[in-house]
């Protein structure tokens, strides 16, 4: 299962659910390359192997950013410095879309803040 969604205005978030067993067992890259064309596009949430099977249920996230997108190496080794996906507690998922749909903060900040948890997981509060 994937979902992803993008931001329309101050209150209003578009979010498509995909349940579709055709997807079992894809890759971040080919789930990434069905949605590059989405240009209000962040963050991919999914639903994996992983997510199913350990608690407590966390759903990767991953950036849509390509370098294509960033200044230069530098811009985008700084804005993936984390790496480009992480975990999020489902809770999570409503803080992460909607600060990144707003500009308010950046997916490398989720990223850094799952990165200092014991088990690399951001944990909405």
């Amino acid at each position: 299962m994937r979902a992803y969604g993008s931001w329309d205005g101050p209150h209003e978030a578009h979010v498509h659910l995909v349940d579709d067993p055709a997807w079992a067992g894809a890759t971040v890259d080919e789930v990434l390359d069905t949605v590059r064309g989405d240009e209000n596009l962040a963050v991919v949430f999914l639903a994996d192997r992983t997510t199913m099977r350990t608690r407590p249920h966390a759903l990767l996230a991953v950036t849509t950013l390509t370098r294509e997108e960033c200044v230069d190496d530098e811009d985008y080794a700084r804005l993936t410095a984390f790496g480009r996906e992480f975990r999020t507690v489902p809770a999570g998922v409503h803080d992460i879309h909607a600060n990144l749909g707003i500009g308010n903060l950046g997916f490398e900040e989720y990223a850094a803040w799952a990165h200092e948890d014991p088990e690399g997981i951001y944990r909405s509060s």
